[in-house]
């Protein structure tokens, strides 16, 4: 089969749906799948390969509005890229929805969504996929909400295991966090669960920030939160992958300050679930409980930060042995094309 990919910038290891786009490409090529991959930088290159499109059995679009536009909305030239699919084989992965239709959203917000459901609503109307996934809680009910029919789609993570000898010290708890930092997400909560943690296994806390860290209101939080309760925090600074994979290794728990309803568009905490680490996160409640989703694979190594119980649950956890590596991309891998051949069928 011959599959292109079509996103917006591609810039691997700085961009997640790059990230995302070079690993399952690499693995649908070890199974024998001819791929090519379509990128553009502006609306103007976006028109030109709508033009140029070449014959392929497969358009894989790995959609989010502000990396098709900077602005948010495509207009004529994601019209044009619709009309150039129509009544060919087309997927969809959407990586990003609309904004504006979560509660508290700004007005601003509000009217730029209206345009973007509207111009996504009417790609989905010409090119009529074949299967339509979303990555994330929030995106799949926005998607269903809308009318259109989508599927749950694991996003793997970015960081590929490297074998490594870790010897780890039963008197250190290392905690990680990799990947954005959100101003939202409350710190002071997660010291609160830190410390009771710390009561229940005795083990000194230290918290480490892998990965290149960008000055935020989050981080800011964050070192003020580990000030107050005496932990230890340390960045690593820039890291390869493999040496990303050894810190994570070396972690007995990890920190995802994405809310849960979004936290599977994350490929950095997709790295830490991956790599077996339990993960503390939060529901922000944007989302309705009924409709909240999570990879089956992991349904046992994530803890809410508002379940009282969360840390003694987590203290039970990393007692445990350390469990074999998941090669996510493999598995999504796998999944796509058996949905795709499930499709063809139909």
């Amino acid at each position: 089969m011959k599959i292109i990919f079509i996103l917006g910038k591609y810039n691997p290891s700085r961009c997640g749906i790059s990230d995302y786009v070079d690993l399952l490409s690499k693995e649908l090529i070890k199974n024998g799948h001819i791929v090519g991959i379509r990128s553009f930088d502006s609306l103007r290159e976006l028109r030109q390969l709508a033009r140029d499109l070449e014959e392929a059995d497969l358009y894989s679009i790995q959609f989010a509005p502000y990396a098709f536009s900077k602005i948010g909305f495509a207009g004529n030239a994601l019209r044009l890229l619709a009309k150039s699919l129509e009544a060919k084989s087309v997927q969809v992965t959407f990586h990003e929805l609309w904004i504006g239709s979560f509660p508290g959203s700004p007005v601003k917000h509000t009217v730029i969504g209206w345009v973007q459901k509207y111009e996504i609503l009417a790609f989905l109307k010409v090119t009529k996929p074949s299967l339509i996934y979303a990555t994330n809680s929030a995106a799949l009910h926005r998607l269903r909400k809308a009318g259109i029919s989508a599927a749950y789609l694991y996003l793997f993570g970015n960081i590929p295991y490297s074998q490594s000898q870790i010897t780890s010290d039963q008197s250190i708890l290392k905690i990680g966090f990799f990947g954005t930092l959100y101003d939202s997400f409350p710190y002071d909560l997660l010291g609160e669960r830190l410390k009771s943690i710390y009561r229940l296994t005795k083990r000194k806390i230290i918290l480490l920030r892998i990965g290149r860290t960008r000055e935020s209101q989050g981080l800011i939080k964050l070192k003020r939160m580990a000030e107050s309760r005496g932990f230890d925090l340390f960045e690593t600074g820039e890291l390869s992958a493999p040496e990303v994979s050894k810190e994570i290794q070396s972690c007995s728990l990890g920190i995802s300050t994405t809310p849960y309803d979004v936290m599977g568009k994350s490929g950095a905490t997709a790295a830490l679930l991956e790599h077996r680490l339990p993960i503390l996160t939060h529901d922000d409640g944007d989302t309705p409980q009924k409709h909240l989703i999570i990879s089956k694979l992991f349904d046992d190594q994530i803890f809410q930060l508002d379940d009282v119980d969360g840390p003694g649950e987590i203290a039970k956890y990393i007692t445990q042995p350390k469990r074999k590596f998941i090669n996510g991309v493999a598995y999504t891998a796998e999944e796509v094309l058996e949905s795709l051949e499930l499709a063809s069928r139909s």
